[in-house]
């Protein structure tokens, strides 16, 4: 039996591996090591507190307080309750718009308070909440652009209810979109691309409530 050229013992030629595929397969070793290449997961909302401020795209927002009131009855009945939320709003836009009202169950919200989208506790009330600008002589409800504006949102207790000691808001945000027909459009961020997803949380705002105000 002849032996193969160079005898038994001939060695076999090493292949050179480009340096740029060892990275690329490391890098590909990494990254199923970190669970492969599932999308970025999303940003948490923002957790705010007393005090601080949310730029909204159409609205740059400050959080003020939230507070309890109680208003006696003239006639010796048990009064009534409210918790108040008071905003200092300045309009970005260059179109004056109103301070609107939040989401109350099936009825969507419109203009600013749309973007209020679910209190912690919840409080139930069957017209939803009192928004008005108390501090221009006469009860306003009209944002005007480059102007800061107090707002304040009240809602009525139900009967027997106490004030809670503190309140989550979550709350969105807005963008300005191109509409075909009626131009450009200030609307809410959605969570995803469907057209019926819900608006997206971009922060929670949680502060104690104030207690002890009268009307």
């Amino acid at each position: 039996m002849t032996s193969p050229p160079g005898g038994e013992t001939s060695r076999r030629r090493p292949i050179a591996v480009p340096a740029a595929a060892l990275v690329i397969a490391t890098g590909l070793g990494i990254t199923a090591a970190l669970g492969g290449f599932g999308e970025a997961p999303d940003e948490p909302p923002k957790q705010l507190g007393p005090g601080s401020s949310l730029d909204q795209g159409e609205f740059m927002t400050k959080f003020v307080e939230y507070r309890s009131l109680f208003q006696r009855d003239p006639f010796g009945g048990h009064g009534k309750r409210f918790v108040e939320i008071e905003l200092e709003i300045t309009n970005k836009s260059d179109e004056t718009t109103g301070v609107g009202a939040p989401r109350n169950g099936k009825s969507p919200g419109f203009f600013f308070a749309e973007s209020l989208l679910k209190m912690t506790p919840e409080i139930k009330s069957e017209n939803g909440p009192l928004i008005t600008i108390p501090d221009e002589g006469v009860p306003s409800r009209q944002l005007h652009p480059g102007m800061t504006s107090t707002v304040v949102v009240r809602y009525e207790l139900p009967d027997g209810d106490r004030p809670p000691r503190k309140i989550q808001l979550d709350v969105g945000t807005f963008e300005l979109t191109e509409g075909f027909m009626l131009g450009s459009a200030w609307s809410l961020v959605k969570d995803g691309d469907d057209p019926d997803s819900p608006p997206e949380v971009a922060a929670q705002v949680t502060l104690p409530v104030k207690q002890g105000g009268t009307l």
